[in-house]
């Protein structure tokens, strides 16, 4: 089973729902909500694609025996609910975003997806409990990250800025009276989620450097190198990078998650192989620094040939 090939044909049938869902709002919500949804559309060339979101229903699906309506209702409702975190994101992080022009489209998306999940669980469900629970972890973390520096202190609380993408595991797991498995799958999805935002940070560390952003691997160069954010440098974390071989660590601790993956009483195929991609792609990165290192130790005509003459 492929964890994204065999569901795009479901996914195709999700978006379109969302399409048609917010092709309901007013304008110009409608139209800004449309263009919103197709910067995360999978199927859009540069689109930013959180497959996680569109997917974890699916691979629940047969672990869970949940219907195709139930599955296809879960995913549709962590889209919306995906635009609604990320248009909060964007108004932390971007101070010229204009909230007048933010919280109407993120109110319609976030009444959306309480419209998607009311019908599957009724007011005196454990599953508006786990709602709370996961909004209030999402607040929680969002609000203390740079302060706490999470990923030297509490790595959990990293992932738990994705908190919200939970409710569609929890829900599977309550749908199919398996409820014991939900702290399983929440410490899985926490894994995956750390996973996934150490990638995000090692392609986004110059930017995050520049914005002061906090970042996963900008945390390991300072304490590694002892060094504040005033005296971290660009020249400081290429030296890390590709001179130290700092992404080792990195790297070790993405290995360490999948550990955890494979460990866990819940097995949930799907999000195990993509993690496992996650994971290639960091030792990947790391191996592709160490073989240039060997390249350029090897003398200016080695390297000279190796680059151009595919040697």
């Amino acid at each position: 089973m492929n964890w994204l090939e065999d569901y795009k044909e479901e996914l195709h049938t999700v978006f379109q729902d969302c399409r048609t869902i917010i092709s309901g709002f007013p304008e110009p919500l409608r139209s800004q909500g449309l263009a919103y949804l197709e910067q995360f559309d999978v199927f859009q060339v540069h689109s930013k694609k959180n497959y996680i979101c569109y997917l974890l229903p699916y691979w629940l699906s047969r672990e869970c025996g949940l219907t195709s309506g139930e599955t296809r209702r879960m995913s549709a409702g962590n889209v919306v609910l995906m635009l609604f975190f990320f248009l909060q994101d964007d108004l932390m992080d971007n101070r010229q975003s204009a909230p007048a022009e933010v919280l109407p489209l993120a109110n319609l998306l976030y009444v959306e997806f309480l419209d998607l999940y009311r019908p599957l669980f009724p007011p005196e469900s454990l599953f508006w409990s786990y709602f709370r629970r996961y909004i209030t972890e999402w607040a929680d973390s969002v609000a203390g990250e740079t302060a706490g520096d999470y990923y030297w202190n509490d790595r959990s609380r990293v992932a738990r800025k994705a908190s919200p993408l939970k409710l569609s595991s929890t829900a599977a797991l309550l749908l199919s009276d398996k409820s014991s498995f939900i702290a399983d799958s929440e410490e899985m999805l926490e894994a995956v989620l750390l996973t996934l935002q150490m990638l995000d940070d090692y392609e986004d560390w110059e930017e995050d450097l520049a914005e002061g952003s906090y970042n996963c691997l900008l945390s390991l160069v300072r304490h590694h190198l002892q060094q504040n954010t005033a005296i971290l440098t660009p020249a400081a974390v290429k030296d890390f990078i590709f001179t130290r071989g700092g992404l080792a660590q990195y790297t070790a601790t993405a290995a360490g998650n999948h550990e955890r993956l494979l460990s866990g009483r819940l097995s949930i195929p799907g999000l195990t192989a993509f993690h496992q991609m996650l994971v290639d792609n960091l030792l990947q990165i790391a191996a592709a620094i160490e073989a240039e290192k060997v390249r350029l130790q090897g003398g200016g005509l080695g390297y000279w040939l190796s680059k151009n003459m595919n040697l």
